[in-house]
């Protein structure tokens, strides 16, 4: 089954690694590579059309240039549209199993009062996002998946595994135990092995699934906030890909992509792949 990428680059140097990804995933899947360049509608139409002309061929020459791009099959497109509604909407219509993006430019004091237009391509697509930050230049060797055992972070772990398949493949799962601080304080003991028992379980019956990659090594079962756990795990570990379901639908407000999602995009530790239950991959 033909596995297609499509690659979303505004040319710049920043964009490179998004798109030398891409292509190293279609490689060692035997897919296929879209390369698509949005000009902003926001522009007048005949300076849009100029940029369209000179876009398309400065896209084919760097599509050309890019390692793996001779044993790939590749198209190049050049659209005219709002970026954040352009993307998502080529991806469907694509039927792409992976979007790959770039890092966008920090700009610290807008990003804390709106979306970033990656923030806004992420939340309106229904396909997996990977988002690149690492150079390029091995294939992933160890995978973080964030698990709370349901379909989104599934969908994820499961795309992480065939899209890194020599990587070493872990998870692990947050359990949040309420009141914990008041209970603790009144010298409560072991008031979160209730909850930890049950999370045992639920990874016990989860693992049995048909879906989770039996390749799939330990996963740690770990007692605080997710973006603690993650955070604690990530700096023990050092992986290169960390894996994250997204909860809600696709185009719903920001928070519905849940906020772990929406916090690590900001400032990803590695490169990230997002998923939503049920997508592609």
């Amino acid at each position: 089954m033909s596995f297609t990428v499509l690659v979303s680059t505004d040319l710049s140097p920043r964009a490179d690694r998004a798109v030398q990804r891409a292509f190293r995933i279609a490689a060692w899947l035997d897919g296929e590579v879209i390369l698509l360049s949005v000009i902003d509608e926001a522009m007048p139409a005949d300076m849009a059309e100029q940029m369209r002309g000179a876009a398309e061929l400065k896209l084919a020459q760097f599509a050309a240039s890019i390692p793996y791009s001779d044993r790939v099959r590749h198209d190049t497109r050049v659209l005219v549209g709002d970026p954040p509604a352009t993307i998502p909407a080529m991806a469907e219509a694509a039927r792409a199993d992976l979007l790959v993006l770039g890092l966008h430019r920090p700009r610290p004091f807008l990003d804390m009062l709106r979306e970033t237009t990656m923030e806004r391509i992420v939340r309106h697509s229904s396909r997996p996002v990977l988002l690149v930050r690492d150079p390029v230049d091995h294939a992933y060797a160890r995978v973080l998946a964030a698990l709370d055992f349901a379909p989104a972070s599934t969908a994820a772990l499961v795309l992480a595994d065939r899209i890194a398949p020599e990587a070493d493949l872990c998870g692990v799962h947050a359990v949040h135990v309420p009141y914990h601080g008041f209970v603790a304080a009144a010298g409560g003991a072991g008031t979160g092995a209730p909850f930890l028992h049950h999370a045992e379980r639920q990874l016990a019956a989860w693992r049995a699934g048909p879906d989770v990659p039996g390749r799939l090594g330990e996963v740690e079962i770990m007692e605080g906030a997710a973006h603690t756990v993650l955070a604690r795990q990530v700096e023990a570990l050092r992986p290169d890909l960390l894996a994250l379901g997204a909860h809600g639908r696709a185009g719903a407000a920001p928070s519905l992509l849940g906020s772990l999602a929406n916090d690590m995009m900001r400032d990803p530790p590695c490169d990230l792949l997002i998923a939503r239950a049920g997508t592609a991959g």
